[in-house]
């Protein structure tokens, strides 16, 4: 069952995005350093409590990853989520209570995509009207492994599949470590941006969300915790 016509996807309070319609996919831009990818994790995990949660992890183990979802998020639920592990790592004597699926190598794109597409189904058939939140963290590490050509168009066919099952799509990216071409061109097959920097104070970071509908302007204020 699809979201109804009038549902979006909701984030916590401590996250300044407006609900986002259906079939949407935002790349989250921040340095290194920032807390972006951070933010993009949140913003899948956020959703467990009726939402699958499918994460394609480049830079971190399957284990490290939904360690931090449980630290970070109480109501975090791994039964609800999926995880493609690219790094690597021998899973073979690992116990998860989220469904996990390993590729050897980052360059292997159509692997990743078999893997997402089977994992997908399986969330889709199991949440909550069909809601299924995807998180690709990131897509920096990933072109360290393909050209440009082939990462652009293995991330639109992501975007593509996550449209027409009116999911979400929160892609990681760390502009800094690109040239303008790069970021523009991967830009070029999602939706919008939510562009990520340093805050002062007590806040995480701050936010503010390009190229979608009914978002506040400006830069705000974000909080994980």
């Amino acid at each position: 069952m699809s979201p109804a016509p009038d549902s979006a996807y909701e984030f916590a309070d401590g996250v300044p995005i407006e609900p986002i319609r259906p079939g949407t996919t935002v790349l989250v831009a921040g340095p290194a350093l920032s807390r972006a990818e951070d933010l993009a994790l949140s913003l899948v995990a956020d959703g467990t409590d009726g939402d699958g949660a499918l994460f394609v992890s480049t830079n971190a183990s399957a284990e490290n990853l939904l360690d931090a979802c449980e630290r970070s998020h109480a109501a975090f639920d791994p039964s609800r989520a999926g995880v493609i592990d690219c790094t690597g790592r021998d899973l073979s004597g690992a116990r998860f209570d989220a469904q996990v699926r390993s590729i050897s190598t980052q360059s292997d794109l159509t692997g990743i995509g078999m893997r997402f597409s089977a994992l997908y189904e399986s969330l889709y058939a199991d949440a909550t009207e069909g809601w299924v939140r995807t998180g690709l963290v990131s897509l920096s590490s990933l072109s360290m492994y393909v050209d440009l050509r082939s990462l652009f168009q293995f991330t639109q066919t992501l975007t593509g599949r996550i449209d027409s099952a009116r999911g979400l799509g929160v892609f990681a990216i760390d502009p800094t470590t690109h040239d303008t071409k790069t970021v523009n061109t991967l830009g070029q097959a999602v939706d919008g941006r939510v562009e990520v920097r340093d805050a002062e104070g007590d806040a995480d970071g701050e936010l503010r969300v390009r190229g979608l509908p009914d978002q506040p302007s400006g830069w705000r204020p974000f909080s994980l915790s």
